[in-house]
């Protein structure tokens, strides 16, 4: 469409033409001229029904009508005239007559234009042209005239819709509202302030008659100069002020009434007084409720202090940071001692500094938005990960394992963050001699070590029992409940309080949420324990196991692969845990056993587990990593394409290798970790090869994570 000089629009050219000719001589000429025009025909028809009733596809925007001399000529500008009234579009009409009557009754259908049917093509362009932009015209005309009228007839029924709502709000508001003019005479009270009391006041001015109208302390009478109403006369507002009214007979009651007062003057257009209005809330319950609330206050504050003392006396470190401040709001003893440090005011960027975190490495810091405090006040629950601390006041380390969860308010929004950690030294010192044991191949010589071992572990997982047992039966968590209970319990009871004072609108979400959350910690802990106790159990049958084959691993024999392979897994099943590394494992394309030396097997493929759970450790500190982004390993075994190979890939999305190493990663002393000792790979190659198999690495690159591809060579009795 094309916008006209008066804001209407014309029909895109070319125009829709509908043709009507009584000669079909004269009707193809027609057509032939409006389509060497630019215009197209919608349709061409004799004068008649068929002109009228037309297809769907067929709707004109504009009519050019043949008229000629003869019977014809009627039956054509009738059919004009219902074109016209259908369609609603400018009637042109192409002459060859001069019959004054019948171009009288053309005028009835408000034609837009003549032309004779012998004019030349320009002439006939224009009369198109400028019918077509007239009808425009005259259709901009009309619906800015309908919106005009539109509009007046909306204001007036939005006026009066006003009044309406005005009178309706004023009769049903539930606050008592008192009207006064400006000689302070009462005007008018809706309907909740004449229920004022027992009476049911009809005439304002008889409102003194009834009350007595005192200041807040209950004692002091009003100066009439001082009582809203009469500053709202003055031109005043006033918010809020207390007022008593105090029944005179016993017909209007005999207890006070507690009232909130707001006046506010009326005033016109012009700022000229009209009078005034005092809102009056009856605020009697809620004194009451105050008086509740405050009872309720100091059993919370009580409530609050012995909460605090528990937390104060648990041995696990316990901190609380607020997520809006992002600053620490608790600092248990026991997360001081831990850290050596205590609670700052510092800004959390200087955070890994001050507490000196870093990776189990103990060598790459944390990124400040990686700390489980920060990333429980985004919404993020952590799981026993493990960090490494190394400050002042621990300069020889410490190792710890962290829960932390994110606090929520009733609404489901995250006001802070809770961090639960414990000193993990002593197991990770452990678990780093047993992993260390497994990379120098030497499990074969420490029988009585792990049979010791086996021996204390059995002694840990009857503590765990012990433990458990304990926290099944235990008070403080019933306590917790209780607490939470007794504060749901008493919601309508301290409104007012939570309402108006700013310490009160904290303290009922923040000290639920937090109730809520160790409550679901200690649930947490039991669902820990009673994990822990399966691994340690899992240990212990690990260690009896390999204490029962020790002195013929160096022996080729006839192993379960499948059963191999999982137990290369749980070696390293806590790590991978602590590190959210989801594994995989598939050997549905190899063979159920195989004639190996089981524990060096079982060695090359812990060390190549570790090696790709370390390469995410180094992807997650290196590369910048996106929020989907998740540390995978995949271990796939299946028949090799040589005859009597079995390969065994494992695949990792971690750092990945720069093909220019692919001839070093397995050379004894190469790492690209700082505190690496580059023989995993080289301890895993030197089996690989010495069982005449290959290895070798795969990688596109830096940040595309590898592959080992491990094939060995099998005997011909192996299925």
């Amino acid at each position: 469409m094309q916008k006209t000089s008066t804001g209407g629009t014309l029909p895109a050219l070319p125009a829709r033409i509908l043709i009507v000719d009584a000669d079909p001589d004269a009707l193809r000429t027609l057509s032939d001229s409006v389509i060497g025009l630019g215009h197209a025909v919608c349709y061409a028809a004799e004068p008649g029904r068929g002109a009228v009733d037309l297809p769907a596809d067929a709707r004109p925007d504009l009519a050019l009508i043949g008229l000629a001399t003869g019977a014809t000529a009627a039956l054509a500008v009738e059919t004009a005239e219902r074109i016209a009234e259908r369609f609603k579009v400018p009637i042109v009409y192409a002459m060859e007559t001069e019959d004054t009557a019948l171009l009288d009754r053309t005028q009835r259908t408000n034609p837009h234009g003549y032309v004779l049917k012998s004019a030349d093509p320009l002439q006939l362009d224009l009369t198109l042209r400028a019918a077509l932009n007239l009808a425009a015209r005259e259709r901009a005309d009309r619906e800015r005239q309908d919106r005009e009228m539109a509009a007046l007839k909306a204001s007036v029924e939005f006026t009066e819709r006003d009044n309406a709502i005005l009178r309706c709000l004023f009769e049903r508001i539930s606050d008592a509202v008192v009207l006064g003019d400006t000689q302070g005479r009462l005007t008018a009270i809706n309907p909740a302030a004449s229920r004022l009391g027992q009476t049911s006041l009809e005439d304002p001015n008889k409102w003194t008659d009834y009350f007595a109208t005192y200041q807040g302390d209950g004692r002091t009478l009003f100066a009439t100069e001082d009582l809203p109403l009469v500053r709202a006369l003055r031109g005043e507002t006033t918010q809020d002020v207390p007022v008593v009214l105090r029944p005179r007979h016993p017909e209007a009651g005999t207890e006070d009434i507690w009232l909130s007062a707001s006046g506010y003057p009326l005033l016109d257009a012009q700022g000229r007084s009209l009078g005034g209005a005092v809102l009056l809330r009856d605020v009697t319950a809620l004194r009451e409720q105050s008086a509740k609330a405050a009872r309720a206050q100091a059993e919370l504050h009580e409530r609050v202090q012995v909460l605090d003392a528990i937390i104060r006396s648990m041995a696990d470190g316990v901190v609380v940071a607020d997520a809006q401040e992002q600053r620490f709001k608790l600092f248990n003893p026991s997360a001081e001692r831990i850290v050596g440090t205590g609670l700052t005011d510092r800004p959390p960027d200087e955070w890994p500094d001050i507490y000196g975190v870093y990776y189990p490495d103990g060598s790459t810091p944390v990124p400040v938005d990686q700390l489980p405090v920060m990333r429980a006040i985004r919404g993020e629950t952590v799981e026993g990960q493990e960090l490494f601390i190394r400050n002042p006041g621990v300069p020889d380390g410490a190792f710890i394992s962290v829960n932390a969860s994110p606090v929520r308010d009733e609404a489901g929004q995250v006001v802070g963050g809770v961090t639960v950690f414990r000193d993990v030294s002593e197991r990770r010192l452990q678990q780093e001699a047993l992993t260390q044991a497994f990379a120098f191949g030497r499990l074969e010589v420490i029988d009585t070590v792990l049979h010791n071992i086996g021996n204390a572990i059995n002694s840990v997982a009857t503590g765990v029992d012990t433990l458990q047992v304990w926290f099944d039966d235990n008070e403080l968590m019933r306590r917790f409940g209780k607490l939470a209970d007794l504060v749901a319990a008493h919601d309508r009871d301290w409104t007012s309080w939570l309402e108006h004072d700013a310490q009160g609108r904290q303290m009922r979400p923040f000290l639920l949420a937090l109730v809520r959350d160790l409550t679901g910690e200690h649930d947490r802990l039991l669902g820990t324990i009673a994990r822990v106790r399966e691994r340690v159990r899992h240990i212990v049958d690990i260690i009896r196991t390999q204490a029962a084959f020790t002195n013929g691993t160096v022996e080729r024999k006839l192993v379960d692969l499948p059963s191999t392979i999982r137990d290369a897994v749980k070696v390293v099943e806590e790590s991978l845990g602590q590190r959210g590394v989801a594994i995989e494992v598939d050997c549905a394309r190899a063979p159920d056993q195989v004639l190996v030396q089981e524990s060096r097997l079982q060695q090359m493929l812990v060390n190549l587990l570790k090696n790709a759970m370390e390469a995410t450790d180094e992807r997650a500190v290196r590369l910048e990593v996106g929020p989907d982004w998740r540390p995978r390993i995949r271990v796939l075994a299946y028949r090799g394409e040589q005859k009597n190979t079995l390969v065994i890939d494992v695949s990792d999305n971690g750092i990945g290798i720069d093909p220019s190493d692919f001839s070093s990663v397995f050379n004894a002393g190469y790492t690209t970790k700082k505190e690496g000792t580059g023989l995993g790979l080289h301890s895993a190659a030197n089996f690989v090869i010495g069982s005449g198999g290959s290895i070798q690495p795969l990688s596109d690159g830096i940040g595309h994570g590898a592959t080992l591809r491990v094939t060995l060579r099998l005997l011909k009795q192996q299925r």
